[in-house]
């Protein structure tokens, strides 16, 4: 069920001690040269313009009175996954919202239905192709490094190279070769959508899949850690070394973080650090993420072993 993926995710991004304290090479943070390329590299400041489209947008006015706020709080929680990332540490900043027209969204969207299946769904390949051409053709928010589409609709496509289910969609340093766009989904009400767009928000920093390492680093498909899927929520919400290491090489030895995102943003709203267990109050915290009435606080799921049963 969605509630038991939602708190471990949350468990794991804020209690569980990060996977880079295993990584090698941490020895080296106190010594002086660190410290002085530290300063040097700073900090990488996303920018993140997001659009959304109808069926999301219905769905997010369905539920929220303030659907900025929703979306404020969703953004934090995906940069509380990289606040392990250092040298330079990341910061993201959601500059603004655009709610979309039928007529806009029909211009990049396309859906196809695979074999054996009824219901169509989303193609990213085309649908972030055709998104990302009509962003710079119609220049959107151009101060942003990252242009992303939320939608509630079913992303589904397979990655053959890497034996991965695709259910979202980016471009690999897309800020540094004009392809500064992603996609990936949520339900607007639980906060569903964290994971893909966490697994985004990497790619666009030049983050491989775990899969596409050797096996003999912990970072196979197996291992479970952020990027071992794409659209989907995993085992651990820590990143592998593997990806750490990644970071290391393109930020503090290379100089992509000055040539691609070194901006200084203000958010739309002033900043917070909200995260969904602060956004809602606890009795609607805990129906939300258990689906269940019953709930009036998280103390009821703990406590009734008919609640806790339910949740698997």
């Amino acid at each position: 069920m969605r509630s038991v993926a939602f708190f471990v995710l949350l468990e794991a991004a804020l209690l569980v001690s990060s996977s880079a304290s295993s990584c090698e090479g941490d020895e080296d943070e106190t010594d002086e040269w660190y410290i002085k390329r530290c300063k040097y590299v700073g900090t990488v400041d996303m920018g993140i313009y997001i659009m959304v489209d109808t069926a999301y947008g219905r769905l997010l006015h369905k539920s929220h009175s303030d659907v900025i706020s929703y979306l404020k709080v969703l953004v934090n929680n995906v940069e509380a996954h990289f606040w392990n990332f250092k040298c330079p540490d990341v910061k993201f900043s959601l500059l603004g919202v655009k709610e979309l027209t039928e007529k806009e969204e029909n211009a990049f969207k396309k859906y196809k239905t695979f074999k054996n299946e009824s219901t169509k769904k989303l193609d990213p390949v085309f649908t972030l192709a055709m998104f990302n051409r009509w962003v710079n053709k119609t220049n959107q928010c151009e101060r942003a490094e990252v242009v992303y589409l939320l939608t509630s609709d079913p992303i589904r496509d397979f990655m053959g190279a890497y034996r991965l289910e695709m259910k979202a969609a980016s471009y690999f340093v897309g800020p540094c070769i004009e392809r500064r766009t992603a996609l990936s989904t949520d339900d607007g009400e639980s906060f569903s959508g964290v994971s893909g767009m966490v697994q985004q928000m990497a790619r666009l920093f030049g983050i491989k899949w775990d899969d596409s390492r050797t096996p003999t680093k912990p970072c196979s498909t197996d291992a479970g850690y952020v990027m071992t899927k794409n659209g989907e929520s995993t085992k651990l919400a820590n990143f592998s070394c593997c990806s750490y290491e990644e970071w290391e090489f393109s930020y503090f030895f290379g100089a992509r973080g000055k040539t691609c995102f070194n901006q200084t943003h203000k958010s739309i709203h002033s900043e917070n650090d909200k995260l969904p267990a602060d956004f809602y109050n606890a009795s609607e915290y805990c129906k939300i993420f258990s689906g269940l009435e019953e709930a009036k606080t998280c103390s009821d799921i703990v406590g009734n072993p008919q609640l806790r049963s339910d949740l698997g």
